[in-house]
């Protein structure tokens, strides 16, 4: 593996004009159950890409 030397951890967010990708938290659990129940959801989870 490739040394990184010293990274920050967690990492800072990244922002773009219209998303903050961050780390999850607490506050973030009834919305990941929410789309892992999802009938929806499922249509796209666990199936292999289209050849």
């Amino acid at each position: 593996m490739t040394e990184l030397g010293s990274v920050a951890w967690p990492p800072e967010p990244i922002r773009t004009e219209r998303l903050v990708l961050r780390e999850s938290e607490a506050r973030d659990r009834a919305a990941f159950i929410e789309l892992l129940v999802s009938p929806e959801v499922h249509t796209y989870l666990w199936r292999p890409p289209a050849a």
